[in-house]
């Protein structure tokens, strides 16, 4: 609240302004006397007067909510009275002024507005002027004299209210326009007011900061354009300005600091009073531009070598196509992949291997036409995109090679990485396309089938799309979701195929994955066990052997000419990798309780070698609950007799492919004495693969082979005709 001197001060009253006051109503001594001698008359009516008053006021709805409740309207009513009753003292000094300066502010601050003074004081005049007549009802003159007294100070005394009035409305527009100027000053956003001709009328703090500009006034009336030092600004403030049309986000670039950053400017009109105006209201955009930028390019743009991802390529394609459509010429899909990537990153390191797609992703952008797209869609996986070939498919389809045998050139140049030098070598699969023949996925799909059949025909080699490609490659995907589905559902089934003695008696079992598909019948293991070692199914498929053929062993147990048969189950290299490879066969023997001695696990050498410390771990680890091993394929591989010595083998043997010819061919007829001679010589038993002729079973008897199996003693069988088989002649069958 405002002291009665500040408020003196802030209005601009003082002694000399109140004698000049007084002196415009011709208020004078005299005036003082006749409202003084007035005083005492009227002190026994002011509770009537008041009374009067206040009937007067509660006549009027806008009023009456200011009064208050009766608490508050007796004390409104003793002030009222006070304030007349100082009316009529004689004293109109400096205190006098003060004390009608402090109730106009109370008065405005509650809400009494200047109407409400004129009614008030008329009302006052109107109850008192009748007593003021009455009481010089014998002298006219004087009657008059005091009712002139009376008016001039009701007059001073509401001037006065007036200027509290006036001068709040004048504290309240002055604090607007302060706040006003604060704000616009203190915007983070730029704000400049030119007027009609494009001359600059202001500019806040923002814009002298944004643009790192001196805060003298250089800019009034100056173009905006020239103050900037971007011309065309001019330009599109006199369009907005003739038009009349706002221009929303309007970007423009300036240098600052050496560097060039953008901004973003709304343009519009506004009216100032009588004036038409411009406002320009501006940020730096730069930060977000750039943030956008980024997530632009981290959402089309491979992290590490910069070249269009899988998705911008799929945009690009797609703008191919619909460029081939108009314009009837072909268009080409590469898809490359470079051999042997894994050796690389496995042997020198993730860090190598990416310098080495880095470089990649050089030759292969430095290799195609202006237009074309390179894209990278992970690993060492890259897509090449060619647009506008020519509109016959046998030239475009050279054109398409041309390039391809170009960029495989490129590529299989040596690379330099950090210190090593490498030599790689591409895949590269081509799919000709035109207008919307294809679908996208149908194109990039026979690109990835061709980039397939190049790795599959030898590598580092560029393959055309063949049909017949495609559509055994369909049928190999539903060969897939149909084996990934065989166990569950119950299609697997173990064949047995009987091993014998050289006197012809069955002494063991190799148990051999069937399949009988619904559909397909029997699908032959040389079709679906190489799949399941691609696709991983080998895992399971090699756990539900170990579980089946524990299970057979226990019930051959039960039977008399069974319970000393040994089976042989083959183990796939992934699955032995496993680590917990050997807890599952114990789980699987535990579970059965079967005795471990009648199950024998098969190896290839392949995996032996390929990681020795390990198998020889495994192996004794299971060997020593009785489990014995057998060697598979003996001699296809490259044998160690140093590892032979440390492997816990039990049984070598001898692959078909030797015995087949063992007979007509020296080399296989040496190759199997060899392999003989080694397996006794290591103490070891010896197992001859694939024997179909007298002549072979008596070779292999000749060199001391004791162990045989092959079609001229049984087929692969299912287990109750290998159990029929099993029996003695007359024994009753189970």
């Amino acid at each position: 609240m405002h002291t009665q001197p500040s408020l003196l001060a802030e209005i601009g009253i003082d002694d000399d302004e109140i004698t000049q006051r007084q002196a415009f109503l011709s208020f004078d001594e005299h005036d003082a006397a006749m409202l003084q001698s007035l005083h005492g008359i009227l002190e026994g009516q002011r509770e009537r007067l008041i009374e009067a008053f206040y009937d007067h006021l509660q006549l009027f709805p806008e009023i009456r909510p200011l009064l208050g409740d009766e608490a508050k309207l007796a004390r409104m009513k003793q002030s009222q009275m006070t304030y007349f009753s100082q009316l009529t003292e004689g004293r109109y000094d400096r205190a006098y002024v003060e004390n009608r300066l402090h109730i106009g502010v109370v008065h405005q601050r509650v809400g009494l507005t200047p109407k409400w003074y004129m009614s008030a004081y008329c009302k006052y005049l109107s109850e008192v002027m009748p007593l003021v007549l009455e009481h010089h009802a014998d002298s006219p003159r004087l009657a008059l004299d005091a009712c002139r007294a009376l008016l001039k100070v009701v007059f001073f005394d509401m001037g006065l209210a007036l200027d509290t009035y006036f001068h709040a409305e004048h504290k309240a527009l002055t604090l607007a326009r302060s706040y006003t100027e604060q704000i616009v000053s203190s915007m983070p956003i730029g704000f400049i007011v030119l007027d009609a001709q494009s001359r600059i009328r202001l500019v806040n703090n923002a814009v002298l900061q944004m643009f790192e500009l001196t805060g003298n006034e250089s800019w009034r009336n100056r173009t905006l354009g020239a103050f900037l030092d971007v011309p065309a600004l001019d330009e599109k403030i006199v369009k907005v300005i003739t038009s009349g049309k706002h221009c929303n986000e309007h970007g423009f670039d300036r240098p600052i600091g050496g560097k060039m950053r953008s901004f973003l400017a709304d343009i519009s009109l506004a009216h100032m009073g009588e004036e038409h105006v411009v406002l320009f209201m501006v940020q730096d955009i730069t930060i977000r531009k750039q943030s956008e930028e980024e997530i632009h390019r981290l959402a089309f743009y491979d992290a590490l070598t910069q070249l269009p991802n899988r998705r911008l390529l799929h945009e690009r394609l797609l703008q191919s196509m619909a460029i081939s459509a108009r314009s009837g010429k072909h268009g080409a899909v590469m898809f490359i992949d470079l051999d042997n990537f894994k050796t690389l990153n496995d042997t020198q390191g993730h860090d190598v291997g990416d310098l080495l797609l880095k470089e990649v992703a050089r030759r292969l952008t430095r290799n195609v036409r202006e237009g074309d797209t390179v894209a990278r869609l992970g690993g060492d996986e890259f897509v090449v995109a060619l647009e506008s070939l020519s509109g016959v498919e046998q030239d475009a389809a050279a054109q398409a090679e041309l390039i391809a045998e170009k960029i495989r050139a490129e590529l299989v140049q040596p690379y330099r990485l950090k210190d090593i030098e490498h030599q790689s070598s591409p895949s590269i699969g081509v799919c000709l396309f035109r207008g919307h023949q294809n679908s996208l996925d149908e194109v990039l799909k026979q690109a990835d089938l061709a980039m397939y059949q190049a790795k599959s025909s030898g590598r580092n080699m560029v393959c055309f799309f063949d049909p017949e490609m495609q559509a055994e490659m369909e049928q190999r995907a539903e060969l897939e979701k149909d084996l990934r589905a065989s166990i569950r559902l119950n299609q697997l089934m173990l064949y047995y195929q009987m091993q014998v003695d050289e006197s012809g008696r069955i002494v063991g079992a190799e148990a051999l994955i069937r399949w009988r598909h619904p559909r397909r019948g029997m699908v032959s293991p040389a079709e679906f066990i190489p799949l399941a070692e691609e696709i991983g199914m080998i895992i399971p498929i090699g756990d539900w052997v170990i579980e089946q053929a524990c299970a057979q062993l226990k019930r051959w147990e039960m039977e008399p000419a069974m319970r000393k048969i040994c089976l042989s189950v083959n183990v796939s290299p992934r699955q032995l990798s496993q680590p917990w490879f050997v807890e599952q066969v114990k789980d699987a023997i535990e579970k059965t309780g079967i005795r471990a001695s009648r199950l024998k696990l098969e190896l290839t050498e392949s995996f032996v070698l390929d990681d020795v410390e390990e198998a020889i771990e495994k192996m004794q680890e299971l060997r020593d609950i009785g489990i014995r091993f057998a060697m598979d394929d003996f001699g296809t591989g490259y044998s160690s007799l140093a590892y032979l010595k440390r492997l816990p083998l039990e049984q070598l043997k001898i692959d078909q492919s030797f015995v087949r010819d063992i007979a007509s061919d020296k080399s296989n007829a040496v190759m199997v004495r060899t392999i003989i001679s080694i397996a006794n010589n290591f103490g070891l038993e010896i197992v001859a693969e694939g024997v179909e002729t007298d002549d072979q079973f008596a070779f292999l008897i000749q060199y001391g082979c004791n162990r045989f199996q092959g079609y001229m003693f049984g087929r692969p069988v299912p287990p109750d005709e290998f159990e029929r088989l099993c029996k003695p002649s007359g024994e009753p069958q189970t």
